[in-house]
């Protein structure tokens, strides 16, 4: 289904009413916030950049254009994500993989370095901070189900799901070596800076990646953060659709249009992810949308664990246990956080449903046209945000244009390619869709046409044939390619001494009287002819 690991908690909390939209709606908040998260990310990146030059940027200017562009692309179509997909995660991964790799080798090996293990190990965490630090850690572990929103949506949803295996080897890699190295090497406690994921990273990086450790780790935080938020569009929206399919929201949310575009689904999470912005700083953003995150996948194997007598479900007393501690780690660790967080994200997603309960008394909510006119002045709207940030950015920067340094010029290099891109898949992608449809249709009025028809190189060779030559010749299609067409019908040796139009005689079960047209065309410059046969038998015999 649609939306993923969401949606299927949801069905799967069907026998308690409303608890299953409520879950469901706690995950789509907590991914509507990672836009917002990725925003402060960078313009944090950009503000340590600037500030050493004497100038303060925009900050709520950047946030805002930086949430947007992510819509931007979801609003351009299905095949912009995956291009920007392909573009992006790649690089990200390997820079990822390559500071942990390095990163846990230079602790292991290098002289200088503070060791591979901690040299303090006599303190543990009290109870409180571990649930405090498992709360946050929840919001990034448990999202390698990601993967599973696409798998309806793929024509191969079995190695779309192989991917989930994929992320789960990557979870302890990734997750557990890059913090342990940036545990043993990231700037100490009380410095000032010490909350700033790039400066961290930088401390972190340096020792073995030397001065190109601020390049770097500029490109993979810019690269990790736009890929990142091109998955959030894609998931968010899949997860209204499912949920408005399955009739626990308004139908307006299954709109789709030809470039399958959720337009209302992504109007409304591009809404939500800005009213994020007005929260707070990032710590309350994450603490506020985690919590609703953080009830999903209870609910997810609360579900399983009532599904327990299924063959289906594995373990279900561990998946009790999973559902017990994470319990306690909500209220407990979300509470050490924040106790205004913790009760704001517990009534976030009942918001939510209330907006779309009042959404169903609109009457043009279920109208098209309205939510393409919508997208439409959505996309301009954006696209003239970005421009007038590029040109904030710009004004600030002329005085000091050799003073920029290369971190500065990755980030403006990487957010414009995002822009490009989507806005080269709004123009392209339409047009390449109408050529698509227009050779689908072709092939199909090809393939289904009563008359035999036959495609020949300039020797007479048959390269294409439909259902009806087959049909004819009463030979397969595959082995009629290949055969000289004369060989089966007496015609001369080569096309072009063929008459445009003839009547022919084929002799199988019977002598039948063919009637027969041909065409030339060109084919990326080769030569082509078609012939259509048609059986006049009938007809001859009427006239006899």
């Amino acid at each position: 289904m649609a939306g993923g690991t969401p949606n299927y908690a949801s069905r799967l909390l069907g026998k308690v009413p409303k608890l299953g939209p409520y879950v469901a709606i706690g995950y789509f908040v907590g991914w509507a916030a990672a836009p917002v998260v990725y925003a402060i990310v960078l313009t944090d990146l950009i503000k340590v950049n600037l500030q050493p030059l004497g100038i303060n940027p925009p900050e709520m200017l950047l946030k805002i254009g930086f949430t947007a562009i992510a819509y931007i692309v979801g609003l351009s179509g299905i095949r912009a994500l995956a291009i920007l997909q392909v573009c992006f995660v790649l690089p990200g991964i390997a820079l990822l993989i390559a500071f942990c790799v390095q990163g846990l080798g230079w602790l292991a090996f290098a002289p200088a370095s503070p060791g591979l293990v901690p040299s303090n190990l006599s303190t543990l965490p009290s109870f409180g901070e571990w649930a405090k630090w498992f709360f946050i850690s929840t919001y990034s572990v448990y999202s390698c189900e990601t993967a599973a929103s696409f798998v309806a949506d793929s024509k191969k949803p079995a190695q779309t799901a192989g991917f989930l295996g994929i992320a789960a080897w990557l979870i302890p890699v990734i997750f557990l070596g890059c913090s342990w190295v940036m545990m043993q090497s990231a700037l100490p406690a009380g410095t000032g800076n010490d909350g700033n994921l790039y400066l961290n990273l930088v401390a972190s990086a340096k020792p073995f990646w030397g001065e190109s450790a601020s390049f770097l780790v500029t490109i993979l935080i810019a690269t990790c953060c736009l890929v990142s938020r091109a998955t959030t569009v894609a998931n968010t929206s899949r997860v209204l659709y499912q949920l408005a399919l399955d009739g626990h929201l308004s139908p307006v949310f299954t709109v789709v249009s030809k470039r399958g575009v959720l337009a209302p689904a992504l109007l409304f999470t591009l809404i939500l992810s800005l009213i994020c912005l007005l929260i707070g700083n990032l710590s309350d953003v994450v603490t506020v949308t985690g919590v609703g995150y953080l009830i999903s996948i209870m609910g997810f194997h609360l579900g399983l664990w009532l599904y327990r007598h299924r063959s289906e479900v594995r373990w279900p007393w561990l998946l009790l246990g999973f559902f017990i501690v994470e319990v306690v780690v909500l209220v407990v660790g979300c509470w050490l956080w924040s106790p205004k967080d913790l009760i704001i994200g517990l009534l976030f997603p009942v918001v939510i449903l209330a907006v779309d309960a009042a959404i169903r008394r609109i009457p043009f909510a279920h109208e098209p046209r309205c939510f393409r006119f919508a997208s439409i002045c959505a996309l301009i709207a954006l696209i003239t945000c970005a421009v007038t940030i590029g040109w904030v950015v710009s004004a600030k920067l002329h005085t000091v244009v050799a003073q920029a340094n290369n971190d500065l010029l990755v980030i403006l290099i990487a957010t414009l390619a995002f822009i490009a891109v989507a806005i080269a898949c709004w123009i392209t992608l339409p047009q390449i869709a109408a050529i698509e449809e227009a050779r689908e249709k072709a092939e199909n009025l090809f393939y289904n046409a009563l008359d035999a028809t036959l495609i020949l190189d300039s020797q007479g060779r048959i390269t294409q044939t439909n259902l009806a030559a087959e049909r004819l010749f009463e030979i397969k299609s595959q082995d009629l390619v290949g055969y000289r067409l004369n060989k089966l019908i007496s015609l001369p040796s080569t096309p072009d001494e063929w008459s445009v139009r003839s009547q022919l005689k084929l002799i199988r079960k019977g002598v039948r009287l063919l009637e027969s047209t041909v065409s030339q065309r060109t084919n990326q410059g080769i030569q082509e002819y078609i012939i259509t046969l048609r059986d006049i038998s009938d007809r001859g015999q009427a006239i006899g």
